[in-house]
């Protein structure tokens, strides 16, 4: 990304601020203006009243309250508009990171699965909290101290030049070789802290896996060999945050060098303006002091160099998500769907997750309302895919998916959704109560709704027994709750919608037969009436079935009820029956 570029995207992030910004600058200004008088009223006072003193002057005593006075009032009246704009600077940032998080977080949320499933939650995490973090402190923080530090700069260097512009000539040159050294170092340090960034995505991603997967990390003993992992993509890390930090150090060394010659040459050469009567005593503590008031922008410029390259990395790799468009969105002519039957057919489907390897080739298939209907097929056949297409998760690359009649991507994305409830195979549980787990999935449930949801999913009486019931707090993961819990409340949170489509992909693949029974009892109830799509290698489940869809490799082999397909003696699904079977039967002996 350019400069420019940079510039741009940084002017659209803070214009609804530029009003508030412009103050803050204006106050950083007056600051630094102020920070000017200090030298002068004590040249003033070395001059004016001290030195005469000493040779005799009566009148100097006379202005020595003044003098006095002015190095008294002078620090608080800076002080004063120090605290000001300190706090007016405060508010501004922590505004401008929540609409900045608000508004990534909800593009992030936008975009598609196919995004998401390629860059993963930890490296989203990263821009969300710390890249963001950063780009504000660069904003509200470090640009506006540089801002007003250079225009100080500039002032110091002018007043010099008022005093004597062979010493002001040296300032200007030792301000100008730090500015040079930065250039020189900066690009160094941004591919470093760019490597940095792009390794603890890594270490994030990896590390939220492992804990999300304690319980299986716990169950083979890998303890040791993750911390060994852990340990090795931290060194990593820290190697490369240390070049990093030794180019930050090499910079600031380098200015410090610059500024302690420099300094050496305006001392000599005030001593030598003094020695031929060319300047006074507070002259030299004049271009002493602004001497170093000039150099001091220019080397903590150097000192901000790894924060300031660390927020330009960090600001493209946001704007790497905020221009990614998202690929599901809603037509202009979109349409709510009020009401459904839950008709569901894919006509003619393309569809492909990678560009080159296409895995529905013209796929249609009707699913009748009011039915269930099970799909069956080995690993990788697109069952769950066809799913996801249902709800619009994935948009096909040919054909329609239509819903009652209706092409999904004619309707507005959150009317679709709400006739649509899911039970995932893997069950997911936020982190707060159980009722609000339950009610995640219809905002406004009451709790005799939520009761009757749970009821349905045979996991009431459990929840009742918690010490809180339903306002017992679950933890991350909800890890204190078994296996089978989780999915009922999965299952709870789809059933109370009540919506006329219901998926669930493996939905009781984590039960035991006996509590499977139990909710394929309560579902019975449930079901009645509404269509359901069920992905599931439970025989039970695909007996009860008003219609069995075998699939492989992204095609339709058979459809038919199960006596029908079973009568087929070299039929596909009766030898997926069998072989389920079997495997069944090994795992009750087992």
């Amino acid at each position: 990304m350019t400069g420019m570029s940079r510039f741009s995207i940084l002017y659209a992030l803070i214009r609804p601020y530029r009003g508030r910004l412009a103050l803050a600058v204006t106050l950083t200004v007056v600051f630094h203006a102020c920070s000017l008088t200090p030298p002068l009223a004590l040249a003033y006072l070395l001059d004016k009243i001290i030195i005469p003193a000493t040779h005799g002057a009566t009148h100097a005593w006379v202005l020595l309250p003044f003098g006095v006075g002015l190095l008294v009032f002078i620090p608080l009246w800076t002080a004063f508009l120090a605290m000001i704009n300190r706090v007016f600077i405060a508010a501004i940032g922590q505004r401008l990171v929540v609409d900045m998080r608000t508004g990534l977080y909800t593009h992030v949320l936008n975009l598609e699965m196919r995004y998401h499933a390629k860059v993963g939650p930890g490296p989203l995490m990263n821009r969300l909290m710390g890249d963001v973090g950063i780009v504000q402190n660069m904003v509200t923080g470090e640009t506006l101290g540089v801002v007003g530090s250079m225009v100080a700069l500039l002032m110091y260097i002018g007043i010099g030049f008022t005093i004597n512009w062979q010493l002001a000539c040296a300032m200007l040159v030792s301000v100008s070789l730090c500015v040079v050294s930065y250039y020189k170092y900066a690009q160094l340090i941004r591919k470093a802290n760019l490597e940095l960034r792009e390794i603890m995505d890594h270490v994030s991603g990896q590390l939220q896996e492992r804990l999300a997967g304690v319980r299986l990390v716990k169950t083979y003993c890998r303890e040791r060999d993750e911390t060994d992992a852990f340990l090795a993509s931290t060194n990593r890390a820290l190697e490369t945050g240390l070049r990093s930090q030794m180019l930050s150090v090499s910079l600031n060394t380098t200015a410090r060098l610059i500024g302690g010659i420099g300094s050496t040459v305006v001392w000599c050469g005030a001593c030598y303006f003094i020695l031929i009567g060319k300047m006074t005593y507070g002259g030299l503590m004049i271009m002493n002091t602004y001497f170093w008031g000039a150099m001091n922008p220019a080397i903590m410029l150097t000192q901000v160099a790894d924060t300031i390259v660390q927020a330009m990395a960090s600001l493209d790799r946001i704007m790497d998500v905020t221009r990614r468009a998202p690929e599901i969105v809603e037509a202009p002519h979109a349409r709510e769907l009020p009401t459904c039957l839950g008709d569901l057919c894919l006509d003619r489907v393309h569809f492909a997750y990678e560009t080159d390897t296409p895995l529905f080739d013209g796929l249609t298939l009707h699913i009748p309302a009011g039915k269930m209907t099970a799909l069956v097929g080995h690993t990788g056949c697109g069952k769950t895919t066809v799913t996801s297409l249902l709800m619009r998760l994935w948009d096909v690359q040919g054909g329609r998916v239509l819903i009652d009649g209706q092409d999904v991507r004619d309707l507005t994305l959150r009317s679709l959704r709400r006739h649509i409830g899911v039970v995932p195979q893997d069950a997911m549980i936020f982190e707060g109560s159980v009722f609000d787990n339950i009610a995640y999935g219809l905002a406004d449930a009451s709790q005799e709704q939520v009761e009757e949801a749970a009821c349905a999913a045979q996991i009431h009486h459990t929840i009742a027994a918690l010490p809180e019931g339903y306002q017992s707090w679950l933890g991350k993961g909800g890890v204190q709750l078994s296996v089978g819990q989780k999915q009922r409340i999965t299952i709870a949170r789809a059933i109370l919608r009540k919506p006329a489509i219901l998926i669930m992909d493996e939905a009781t693949s984590s039960l035991d037969s006996e509590s499977e029974a139990e909710i394929q009892q309560a579902l019975r109830t449930v079901l009645h009436g509404r269509t359901s799509v069920v992905v599931a290698h439970r025989l039970s489940t695909i007996v009860e079935a008003d219609q069995i869809v075998a699939m492989d490799k992204g095609q339709v082999l058979e459809i038919g009820t199960h006596d029908a397909l079973m009568a087929r003696e070299d039929g596909y699904y009766r030898h997926l029956y069998e072989e389920l079977r079997g495997k069944h039967e090994r795992e009750v002996e087992a």
